[in-house]
């Protein structure tokens, strides 16, 4: 009767505790509304790296940043920014001869306004060393598609390459993307985006080579290029000073992610000596 009298007591403590209401609670913080999400880019035309970036009088990055980058290099991020102007300041290393170690181009500091900065997500672009940046804005919303049918990637894209100069826009250019399929033709993802400014987001259809449902993979092997107005695929020079076709291979573009390719730079002279061409890309989502 021992037996009996245990495992009844403990049949009874069971139903007691599984009648018991326990409130669980996690800590939590309140989100800061009143604060946007800024993402800095040194697309400045110039070859110097910059090893500091500062937010209205706050260290943010001490990570050497390559020109055509953002910020920090190791690792691209959103900071979150009160809302209203702030100050960007960017503090650039010398540039120094590896041979003779004599400096070529000294320290300098890059010092701009962003005005009026509104909630959301925010690209600046640092594209003059005595101008303001150009802000765009990282949309998080997308054009609508099938998760389960659809296999699809969103591209935009924005201008802000310069001509011999260094100074005076480029002009128009629209890109292109062409899958690696032979024969494959160039598929036009932004038409005639002015210098300063983005393209909307384009629905890119990704290839399906499982041909499965849902499909969650990505496509590699893309290339993509950039046209001018007159219909002329931009050309680069080669180390030996021969004019050929400009493109980035070997991409690879992942379903339902969005990206920003974003064009900086500018043409050589005469010669890839100083000729800076550049397109990159980050993800906003």
């Amino acid at each position: 009767m021992k037996k009996i009298s245990f495992l009844l007591t403990l049949f009874v403590g069971l139903v007691f505790v599984s009648c018991q209401k326990v409130d669980v609670t996690f800590p939590y913080a309140e989100m800061d509304t009143n604060n946007a999400e800024l993402r800095v880019l040194n697309v400045m035309p110039y070859t110097e790296n910059s090893d500091t970036l500062w937010l209205s009088g706050v260290r943010y990055s001490m990570v050497a940043t390559k020109v055509g980058g953002y910020y920090p290099n190791s690792t691209p991020r959103y900071f979150s920014m009160p809302l209203g102007n702030n100050n960007v300041m960017l503090n650039f290393l010398p540039k120094i001869d590896p041979v003779t170690k004599a400096v070529i181009t000294p320290a300098w500091v890059y010092k701009g306004v962003i005005s009026n900065l509104q909630k959301g997500k925010w690209s600046a672009y640092v594209y003059d060393k005595t101008k303001d940046p150009i802000m765009l804005q990282d949309s998080d919303y997308l054009p609508n598609f099938d998760q389960w049918k659809d296999t699809v990637c969103f591209v935009r894209f924005s201008n802000f390459f310069l001509k011999k100069d260094g100074v005076t826009p480029f002009g128009n250019l629209t890109l292109k993307i062409k899958k690696n399929i032979t024969g494959a033709a160039w598929e036009t993802v932004a038409t005639s985006v002015p210098f300063g400014t983005q393209s909307a987001y384009y629905k890119y259809k990704l290839k399906n080579t499982t041909n499965t449902y849902p499909w969650t993979g990505s496509e590699a092997n893309i290339t993509i290029a950039v046209w001018d107005d007159g219909g002329n695929q931009l050309q680069q020079f080669n180390a030996s000073g021969v004019l050929s076709a400009f493109s980035v291979p070997s991409l690879t573009l992942g379903k339902g992610r969005a990206y920003v390719f974003y064009m900086n730079g500018k043409q050589g002279t005469t010669n890839s000596s100083d000729q800076y061409i550049r397109l990159s890309s980050f993800n906003v989502k």
